[in-house]
């Protein structure tokens, strides 16, 4: 297949257009093995009957998830096509704004938690996701968290957002978000990791099946492509430090200093950004910086 690519074509499109075909090379052979395994599902003996329609399934939730991924790439590249040829005006397109465009959500964000629960890494569309996994954050509650448990996709619109969430829903919704998408991630060790996605329209009603597509598709790139090659996933600049790191260095602050555990260390931290009417990654941010400009001293206490 010919790509839409030119010699002078920058490198990090020519990766998207690759991926793009990659997909659709993946999706057309999980295609005829799926067309393999349905023609074959009536010859003989029939205990290999279950054994072909399992396999017939299979691959073909294997093409939806490789053909969703090459739509994704395929519109992320075109994107960073424009924006080259708009000479970098703007601000530079993202993978996860494609995610966020074929779900029809304003912005969305990824999570991936550890076995216990505890948030690993997260990335962003935009600043409205960004700004809403900081509130998230600082409460302890919201769609990412939730998203973890339920069987299904969550969305919760309008006025439901603050009887879920009763401290997360109304500041979300200060944020002109007016409804909220979630949904966990299929992920080869469990479900770890939740997609969630943010909109001002508060009539949005993604499918389930589009949102499970999508699911799919940003698992397969995490696990494939995107950490791995190096793609950058989300809107974070590269010369900020990482949030989480920031949390984790001041819980574990706030954990010697106190002398308790971690989680009540979070929960200290919580409290206080709560008190203070700051996220909980500012606040770790000025505590990490404020003892490294000043070691050896209180971080938490009330002269800082």
């Amino acid at each position: 297949m010919n790509m839409p690519s030119h010699p002078e074509t920058p490198d990090e499109i020519r990766q998207e257009w690759h991926e793009f075909a990659t997909d659709l090379r993946r999706a057309a052979r999980a295609t005829e093995l799926a067309e393999k395994y349905e023609r074959e599902a009536d010859r003989p003996p029939e205990t290999m009957r279950p054994f072909r329609e399992r396999m017939a399934a299979l691959h073909r939730r294997m093409a939806a998830r490789h053909f969703a991924s090459a739509r994704l790439h395929r519109l992320h590249a075109m994107r960073l096509q424009r924006w080259h040829d708009a000479e970098h005006a703007g601000l530079r397109p993202v993978f996860l704004a494609a995610a966020a465009a074929r779900l029809r959500m304003d912005d969305v964000s990824v999570a991936l938690f550890d076995h216990d629960h505890h948030e690993l890494l997260v990335a962003t569309s935009g600043p409205t996701a960004r700004a809403a996994h900081d509130i998230e954050l600082t409460f302890g509650e919201g769609p990412a968290r939730d998203a973890l448990y339920s069987p299904t996709p969550l969305l919760v619109a309008a006025g439901g957002m603050a009887r879920r969430w009763p401290h997360y829903g109304p500041a979300v919704a200060a944020l002109g978000v007016r409804a909220v998408m979630a949904t966990p991630l299929p992920t080869p060790i469990g479900r770890y990791g939740t997609l969630c996605g943010f909109t001002v329209d508060s009539t949005a009603d993604p499918s389930t099946a589009a949102v499970d597509q999508i699911a799919d598709a940003i698992a397969l790139n995490i696990g494939l492509t995107v950490w791995e090659a190096g793609i950058p996933l989300n809107d974070a600049d590269p010369a900020e430090p990482d949030p989480l790191t920031a949390v984790n260095l001041a819980v574990g602050m706030i954990a010697a200093q106190y002398g308790c555990s971690a989680d009540a260390a979070l929960s200290v931290l919580r409290a206080q950004a709560y008190a203070e009417d700051r996220t909980v990654t500012d606040l770790a941010r000025h505590l990490v910086g404020d003892a490294a400009e000043r070691p050896g001293t209180d971080s938490m206490s009330d002269d800082r």
